[in-house]
């Protein structure tokens, strides 16, 4: 007789199952954490950290700035527990304190002369172009000569912090210009105004040596 179309293998686990079983998990130690336990806290940590870290990473380049950041992240994350509303996902709500986190250090440490940028507000926004593939990581990843991917990092530390973390968070993160307004406290227009000209900057140091 055949088996029903719905019917799973029971040596194998069920997708839906597991994302439940990890919401649950989840929700859990957030309820414990917020009524202060500490072990709960980092049960949260231990599970997100690696997730935590890759963004951070993306943003500051740097691995030993990013292991600060992400550990300022968390710190802010337990300091502000009580304001974390659980309508939304945990990851939703702490990704967005390790950008702006990010977007801090970056101001902070930033000592590159900042490409120069038109004054985006006030202005009307003109259409970013859209890049095949992942902006940040192309260039950098598949140019074979010392001098162009060398080109592609100054271009990159050179922009201000709010154009390199829309660049990052549009072209490696995937993020909606909507996503990114609401991360950075701006309209979608400026996201689009920073995005076009972040990769102006960067075409203009690529074909310098090219």
């Amino acid at each position: 007789m055949d088996e029903p179309l719905n019917s799973t293998d029971p040596g194998t686990s069920n997708p839906v199952d597991e994302d439940a079983a990890e919401a649950a998990r989840v929700a859990a130690w957030v309820e414990l954490a917020q009524a202060g336990d500490q072990a709960a806290f980092g049960e949260l940590v231990r599970h997100f950290h690696s997730r935590v870290f890759g963004v951070v990473v993306r943003m500051v380049r740097q691995a030993e700035d990013a292991r600060e950041v992400a550990q300022t992240t968390w710190v802010k994350a337990w300091q502000r527990l009580d304001s974390y509303k659980r309508e939304a996902k945990f990851f939703t709500w702490i990704y967005r304190i390790a950008v702006n986190t990010a977007m801090d250090h970056l101001r902070k440490v930033s000592r590159q002369r900042e490409v120069p940028l038109e004054d985006e507000e006030g202005r009307e926004a003109r259409p970013a172009p859209e890049w095949s593939g992942s902006l940040v990581a192309r260039p950098d990843e598949a140019a074979e000569q010392d001098d162009v991917r060398r080109a592609f990092r100054e271009a990159l530390d050179g922009l201000s912090p709010e154009h390199r973390a829309a660049l990052v968070l549009r072209e490696v993160e995937g993020r909606t210009y909507r996503e990114i307004a609401e991360l950075q406290g701006c309209r979608t227009g400026t996201v689009m105004s920073r995005l076009f000209y972040a990769r102006r900057a960067i075409q203009e140091k690529l074909r310098s040596v090219r």
